[in-house]
C-alpha cells in the first residue's frame, strides 16, 4: 500500500486538490463547532511545510562532498539570467504570461530531482550540489528580481524599489533561507537534533504530498473565479509554462551532453521545485499567474513519465 501511494503521490494529490478543493478552501463546517470565529482557508499553512521540507533536506547536506562541476556554472547562469530576459520578452505581448515565464524559469531543482536522476541512470552527486546552489540563489536573486518588475504582493500600492525589496525579502526570505540557517545552527550547536532530521528524509516527501493537495486546491478554487474573458489568458500562460519546461528538459540535457552528465543536468534544469514557485505565484502575483507553476507540475512530470520509460525499454532491450 506504501508503495501504491508513493507511485501514484502526485497524481492522487492533484486529484485530491482538485476534486475536493471547496472542502479543502473552506474548513468552516467544522471550525464553526469549536471557533467563535470559525476559520476557513488552511492552505497557509503551506509555507510551514515548506520550510520543514527545506530544513529535513538541508540536513542532509555535507558540504565537504560538494563539488562544482563547469556545467553547474552554465545552468545557474542560464537559470539566473534567461528568467528575465523571457520576462523583458514577453512583457509587452501579455504580463501575465512573462510573468508566469519568470516563476517557471526562475523557480530552484526540485528536491525529488536526485530520485528520479538515479532511476534514470544518471548521477546523483553533481544534482544534488546543484540542487543545494539552485535553492540558496533562489532565496538571494527571488526578492531582487521580484522587487525589480514591481511584484511585492501589496496591492494597488505603489512602492520604491527599496520598499519593494525589503517587503519581497520579510515574504520570502525566512521560508527560503531560514530552514538552511536553522540547520547550520542545529548541526553546530545541538547535533543529536540535526542528525535525528538527518535520518528522516523521508518525511519531506509525504509533506510535499499534503502541500501539494492543499496548494492545488487553492489554485482550482482561483481559477473557477476566473472570468471567461480570462480563459484565452488561461490557456496563454499553460503554454508558456509547457514551452519553458521543454526548452529548459532540452538545454539541460544539452549543456550536460558537452560535459558527460546528460541525465542529471537535464532534471537540474527541467524538474522544479512548483510547491515553491506555486506559493511566490500564489503570495506575489495574480490568481491566473498560478497557472503557470501548477501545470508546470503535469507537464514535468509527462516528461519524466516518458524519460523513465524510454530507459526502462533501453534497459530491456540491452538485456536480450
Amino acid at each position: 500500500m506504501i508503495n501504491f501511494l508513493k507511485t501514484y503521490a502526485l497524481f492522487i494529490s492533484m486529484m485530491v486538490g482538485i476534486i475536493f478543493h471547496s472542502f479543502i478552501t473552506d474548513i468552516s463546517y467544522i471550525t464553526r463547532y469549536f471557533m467563535d470565529e470559525p476559520l476557513k482557508d488552511i492552505t497557509f499553512i503551506t509555507k510551514y511545510m515548506l520550510f520543514f521540507m527545506l530544513f529535513i533536506v538541508f540536513c542532509k547536506v555535507d558540504f565537504k562532498q560538494l563539488k562544482w562541476k563547469k556545467w553547474h556554472i552554465y545552468l545557474l547562469l542560464f537559470q539566473f539570467s534567461f528568467c528575465m530576459i523571457f520576462y523583458l520578452l514577453l512583457y509587452k505581448f501579455d504580463r501575465s504570461m512573462a510573468e508566469g515565464a519568470l516563476l517557471c524559469l526562475l523557480a530552484p531543482t526540485a528536491t525529488s530531482a536526485p530520485v528520479i536522476t538515479g532511476l534514470l541512470g544518471g548521477g546523483v552527486e553533481g544534482l544534488i550540489t546543484y540542487s543545494i546552489s539552485s535553492n540558496l540563489l533562489v532565496a538571494i536573486f527571488a526578492p531582487l528580481y521580484l522587487s525589480l518588475i514591481g511584484a511585492h504582493g501589496a496591492a494597488d500600492v505603489d512602492l520604491t524599489f527599496v520598499e519593494a525589496f525589503l517587503t519581497v525579502c520579510e515574504k520570502a526570505l525566512p521560508l527560503i533561507l531560514g530552514p538552511f540557517l536553522l540547520s547550520l545552527f542545529l548541526k553546530f550547536f545541538i547535533p543529536s537534533i540535526h542528525d535525528f532530521f538527518k535520518k528522516k528524509q523521508g518525511i519531506s516527501f509525504w509533506l510535499w504530498t499534503i502541500a501539494l493537495v492543499l496548494l492545488m486546491a487553492r489554485t482550482t478554487t482561483d481559477i473557477l473565479k476566473l472570468d471567461v474573458s480570462q480563459i484565452h489568458a488561461a490557456i496563454l500562460v499553460a503554454s508558456i509554462s509547457l514551452l519553458t519546461c521543454l526548452i529548459q528538459f532540452f538545454l539541460g540535457r544539452w549543456f550536460g551532453g558537452k560535459y558527460h552528465n546528460r541525465v542529471a543536468s537535464g532534471q537540474a534544469l527541467g524538474q522544479k521545485n512548483t510547491i515553491l514557485a506555486i506559493w511566490m505565484a500564489q503570495t506575489f502575483f495574480s490568481p491566473i499567474v498560478v497557472i503557470a507553476p501548477a501545470t508546470y507540475v503535469l507537464w514535468q512530470n509527462l516528461v519524466n513519465s516518458y524519460q523513465l520509460a524510454k530507459h526502462r525499454k533501453g534497459l530491456k532491450n540491452n538485456k536480450k
